[in-house]
């Protein structure tokens, strides 16, 4: 049996015309403004007015730049530049060159580049993240710790709903 599935789920209805609400209430806005203008200023500042709110009142209504409604760009812009922002971070030292005896204290006690380069600071910190205690401290030995069955990982590219693919993880338990 066969059934029709909505595909435009996410549209939202016309409710005046071929305008939805939201877009007769902007434009209807801008109209209000420019009939008030036109009633209570003198004729020039009445049409510039006029022009600005009617002109405003569209753009709310019907102009998208990637798919976003324009007043979504607005406000987001509004926000952009009312908040505060965080810049780049300078080195305290910016002239010194990178060599050995100048990066040494940069690391962290404990690391060493030949460390990291060996993969002994990544391997104890994946154990850290696994274990959650750092390498000898109450660790159980091998011979102690019960044996778990090593089971070999696979990967497999799943399609999902939306029709992007993406690489997820297969666990099989059994």
């Amino acid at each position: 049996m066969q059934f029709q599935v909505p595909q435009f789920a996410e549209a939202e209805d016309k409710i005046i015309g071929p305008l939805t609400l939201k877009q007769f209430f902007y434009v209807g806005g801008g109209g209000a403004i420019a009939m008030l203008s036109y009633f209570s200023l003198a004729i020039v500042p009445a049409i510039i007015i006029s022009l600005i709110a009617i002109g405003v009142g569209c753009a709310f209504a019907f102009i998208k730049i990637n798919g976003r409604p324009f007043v979504k760009i607005f406000v987001s812009s509004i926000l952009f530049y009312w908040n505060e922002r965080i810049y780049v971070w300078q080195p305290n030292k910016p002239n010194l060159p990178k060599t050995k005896e100048n990066m040494k204290g940069e690391v962290s006690p404990g690391f060493s580049f030949e460390k990291i380069l060996a993969g002994m600071a990544l391997k104890s910190a994946m154990g850290y993240v696994e274990t959650g205690s750092k390498a000898g401290e109450d660790v159980p030995k091998e011979a102690d710790a019960p044996k778990i069955q090593e089971n070999k990982q696979m990967f497999q590219v799943v399609r999902e709903i939306s029709g992007a693919r993406s690489v997820a993880k297969r666990v099989d338990y059994r």
